[in-house]
């Protein structure tokens, strides 16, 4: 039940214009063992509080894509492009594993960092 109010909250958050917001889909919910990485915070768009939660570093968190990805979307959201372009460099340099996204399929991690660091853009946020 959690999971289908997961994903109708993330369509939800996907249909909603801005550039800056993360993309739902790049949304990770899986990779580290506790699952202590803000993705409720994101899809309800409370990215201050998604922030505060990632920047506490947990052992082995400074190198956790999946941790650094949602960062990077949580500093997006806020309009800090500069530490959100940071946080997914960092995760594309991390050690690459399969993270589960919001929308049910895994990816690499070092894809979906590639492809948020896309979307600060310029040129790909005015498609």
């Amino acid at each position: 039940m959690k999971k289908v109010a997961l994903m109708l909250g993330l369509a939800l958050a996907a249909m909603t214009p801005g550039i800056a917001q993360a993309a739902a889909e790049d949304v990770v919910v899986l990779g580290v063992p506790d699952g202590n990485l803000a993705a409720k915070a994101l899809v309800a768009r409370d990215y201050d509080a998604a922030a505060r939660k990632l920047q506490a570093m947990w052992p082995d968190g400074a190198n956790d894509a999946a941790r650094l990805i949602n960062l990077g979307n949580a500093y997006a959201g806020m309009g800090r492009m500069t530490a959100a372009r940071e946080a997914y460099r960092s995760a594309r340099f991390a050690p690459e594993t399969t993270l589960a996204l919001a929308d049910g399929s895994e990816e690499s991690s070092r894809t979906i960092a590639q492809r948020a660091l896309n979307r600060l853009n310029p040129s790909y946020a005015m498609r």
